[in-house]
């Protein structure tokens, strides 16, 4: 068994639940397993070595080593944690909103720096009563008057109101200036620490993040995620103020770059460094700078004097080949003959002979390791924080013992870089599960085995949701694992939902991989979170690509509706990506914001003729595929009327007699709006979820495409709900004629195994490792078809029963309306996830306390006293 925290062990112990038997595949569930290895909804297994300390609720973001190696800071999400070089801990700084990293030392040992949210840098000091915030430092966005740079204008500085979204640190070697990028500013920031003044802001290129400052001084190298900033005529797309380059075929960004800044002259040289460069490390001499490129999988070697990359290590294994490695992280052995690459996809330190390029082995670490540093006079030991660590694994208790997404038991990890058994993280990331070619003379099956074998189906329908648990949904279905006593929108509220459930299949050991929908989108399309999603956790202040929106968060291999168009498949698609979504009123012809109530009113009494609503993109290549009317989010359109454009759209196709091969909807009111007054309950936006459902689902089986069609369902992310399995357990259905029906399914899935079936059965290969490794949907098929079409069921809320007003409520619930009004719901997400759940949980179960976090910290905060 590894070394583990109390805390982890009281996680893990409180968590182990055994399941019957399952119709094919394995049964696991997300939690600590009987070999001590932790399965995460990602669908890998993590198994750490060395000594660990967790982070209850708590993602580790970046790490930082006193200059003398007795001490090891690290930023994490609500806190900076300090532990000695062996591992203890020595204190916790709490009350900390952190920016995506950024975390230096004083040379003294005695201070250090924090990347807050909001454009401050925190200075955190020993004092005799311990570790403190000292001071925030708020950094300005502009330099001093004449700086040759702000003379020149403002082209390629991003946006320039709002927060500026500081990213990494570094400290001149004379401890009197500090260094901050700038990520939305596309600068770096030069701030005397005696004045506390930002003395000069040096442009760099598109989204700085990670600063390293070279031994000798001179040198700051700086990572841009976006690289040079587009030139007119490039294709290129917005990501927060800069025109970034991106690639034609997949939206994504193109290529990074690496500014070397002088610290004596403060001028910049630049050179592209693959794709959205991370973490850096230089040499002793200064001369050659390492680069994490997370996006391509490779390692940079950049010679400094000559400004240009010389070679690049690619850190793909031939196990396990496509994208998917993200290194985010680099470190060189004390004999500079070796570099550690942390490798946020894999879950391991990757052992690169530099030399050679040669991969020697493997270190395994917790879930998605974000950054490491060698920890001098420690044994040649690294210290490496893994930022999802062993999963959503901090409980909540009451009613009954329950996880919540954001419930992350981060991992921060002191261990020698030893080489593990090559079986370990082989076995951890199912390595090995390469395509195969096509075989002839197979016959159709629902799933083939391999891409470009026949399918039974020619047509899948992939609708997502939002923010659901399990046991919020089908916790009262009798029939599965769930429990009752969370269940918040049972049968009562979604009688489709059940009776899909019951006519085909139960699937209760599904999970959504993402948290929120930042990254759920990311990975309900493209079967992946990049290295700028993980990195950007609770510092959205750059973009929240739930919609799109930003190239920085793309899959560099796409989405589906990339691969379906290379493999020459149709598509459309329905609402999702559509970040610029445009209503207007037919009379007066203006582009207004009408409220959930008004549109319900021209919906009903005018069939919605007043209110034209049009979708819109900034994904170059999705805008041919988009439905024109179709949109997602606001939510204060209705589902019904989402699902009158889609039925509208098989009357169609049936007078045509031709379907697209791959269709995506975005349904999304079950977000719901929570309970501001004069809004929708939030138990009638699920039913009217609910509804929209049946009724798209009875269109489907009532047409003539109905024997060839597989429609998939799956929520986005969970992050509303609880659940007593794990807060990643989510509703998901699968229907088709040969759907098993009547039947449980308990197989482990997650949004790859969704993706991954949908291209076996279009005929499309992986996207990258994490669907190329997936446990399909096999099991939950039969060979022979049930033809028989699915009935809709009439929903029994109302669906414009509305929040009552404030006045009439009282306690709890009038707090939480009150809280609710205050909210910006301007935008899916923008309003506080804990505030909205709370006031959701509070609707249904009004004298059931909210399962709120068992943890509490101790005094200093940290939880692994």
């Amino acid at each position: 068994m590894r070394k583990q925290g109390v805390g982890l062990a009281l996680v893990m112990s409180l968590g182990a639940v055994t399941l019957g038997l399952t119709q094919g595949g394995g049964s696991e569930q997300i939690g600590e397993q009987a070999d001590g290895s932790t399965l995460v909804s990602s669908n890998q297994r993590v198994t750490p070595v060395g000594k660990l300390q967790t982070l209850r609720a708590s993602r580790p973001k970046d790490v930082a080593v006193s200059p003398d190696g007795s001490l090891v800071a690290v930023l994490a999400q609500n806190q900076v944690a300090i532990y000695s070089a062996a591992g203890d801990v020595i204190a916790s700084v709490t009350g900390i909103e952190a920016g995506p990293l950024g975390i230096v030392w004083e040379a003294s040992g005695q201070a250090l720096y924090a990347t807050l949210a909001g454009g401050k840098v925190a200075r955190i000091v020993k004092t005799e009563a311990g570790w403190k915030k000292e001071k925030e430092l708020t950094i300005d966005s502009v330099g001093a008057l004449g700086d040759p740079d702000i003379a020149a204008g403002t082209q390629g500085r991003g946006r320039a109101t709002g927060d500026p979204q500081l990213t990494g640190l570094a400290l001149s070697s004379d401890g009197t200036r500090l260094f901050v990028g700038m990520g939305i500013r596309n600068v770096v920031a030069v701030v005397n620490l005696a004045t506390g003044k930002t003395e000069r802001t040096v442009l760099v290129d598109a989204a700085p993040y990670h600063l390293r400052l070279s031994p000798d001084g001179k040198t700051l190298a700086v990572s841009c995620r976006g690289g040079r900033v587009a030139t007119k005529g490039e294709a290129s797309a917005d990501s927060a103020g800069t025109a970034v380059r991106v690639d034609e075929k997949t939206d994504a960004a193109k290529s990074g770059s690496v500014a070397l800044l002088d610290t004596t002259s403060l001028t910049v040289r630049k050179v592209e460094a693959g794709r959205q460069p991370s973490g850096l490390t230089f040499t002793k001499d200064s001369k050659t700078l390492y680069v994490a490129s997370s996006d391509d999988d490779t390692l940079q070697v950049l010679d400094v004097p000559n400004t240009k990359v010389t070679r690049a290590f690619v850190l793909r294994p031939e196990q396990d080949p496509g994208f998917g490695q993200i290194p985010t992280a680099v470190a060189l052995s004390a004999d500079e003959k070796v570099a550690y690459v942390a490798c946020g996809g894999a879950n391991a330190i990757s052992h690169v002979e530099l030399a050679s390029g040669k991969i020697l082995g493997y270190t395994p670490t917790g879930w998605y390791p974000i950054a490491l540093l060698p920890i001098p006079g420690a044994g040649g030991n690294l210290v490496v924080v893994s930022s999802k660590g062993f999963g959503s694994r901090t409980p909540r208790t009451s009613p009954s013992l329950a996880y919540g997404v954001h419930g992350t038991l981060g991992l921060v990890q002191f261990a020698a870089p030893t080489i593990a058994d090559a079986s370990v993280v082989a076995q951890n990331n199912r390595w090995g599960m390469a395509e195969k070619p096509a075989r002839r003379g197979v016959a159709p099956v629902p799933v083939p085995e391999r891409v470009g074998e026949p399918s039974v189906f020619k047509h899948v329908v992939y609708i997502i949701k939002e923010n659901q648990t399990y046991d919020y949904i089908f916790g009262d279905m009798k029939e599965g694992n769930g429990e009752p006593k969370l269940c918040l929108f049972g049968e009562e509220v979604t009688p489709n939902h059940h009776a899909l459930a019951r006519q085909f299949v139960l699937l209760d050991n599904t999970y959504t991989s993402g948290t929120n929908s930042a990254d759920g989108h990311q990975w309900s399309v493209s079967s992946v979170g990049n290295g700028y999603i993980e990195q950007n956790y609770a510092a959205h202040s750059r973009s929240y690509p739930y919609d799109g929106g930003d190239p920085l968060a793309y899959s560099p291999t796409g989405f589906l509706w990339t691969a379906a168009l290379a493999k020459k498949k149709s598509v459309r698609v329905y609402g999702e990506f559509v970040n610029k979504p445009v209503i207007t009123d037919t009379t007066t012809g203006k582009a207004v914001r009408p409220g959930w109530k008004t549109l319900w009113d021209d919906y009903k009494q005018n069939s919605g003729k007043r209110y034209a609503i049009k979708p819109g993109t900034d994904n170059a290549a999705l805008r041919p595929l988009l439905h024109p009317t179709y949109i997602g989010f606001p939510s204060t359109v209705s589902d019904q009327w989402r699902a009158d454009q889609y039925v509208a759209d098989i009357d169609q196709f049936e007078k045509d007699s031709k379907m697209p091969a791959l269709s995506i909807l975005l349904l999304p009111n079950d977000h719901t709006a929570g309970t501001r007054a004069g809004g929708p309950t939030p138990r009638a936006t699920v039913a009217d979820n609910d509804l929209a459902l049946g009724r798209i689902v009875e269109r489907i089986s009532k047409s003539k495409f109905w024997k060839e069609t597989l429609i998939l369902v799956i929520e986005d992310d969970s992050q509303f709900g609880v659940d007593h399995i794990d807060g990643h357990r989510t509703v998901a259905l699968c229907i088709s004629p040969y759907t098993r029906r009547g039947s449980v399914n308990h197989t482990l899935y997650n949004h790859t195994s969704f993706i991954r079936t949908i291209g076996l059965t279009l005929g499309f290969p992986a996207m990258n490792r994490f669907d190329r490794t997936a446990t399909t949907l096999t099991s939950c098929f039969s060979a022979t078809p049930d033809l028989a079409p699915f009935t809709s069921l009439l929903n029994r809320i109302p669906l414009d029963e509305l929040n009552p007003a404030k006045t009439a409520l009282s306690g709890e619930a009038r707090r939480l309306a009150e809280a609710c009004e205050k909210l910006d719901w301007d935008d899916v997400d923008k309003a506080n996830a804990e505030t909205v759940a709370r006031a959701i949980w509070t609707s249904q179960k009004p004298t059931v306390p909210f399962p709120s976090a068992l943890y509490q910290p101790p005094t200093g905060g940290h939880d692994d006293d």
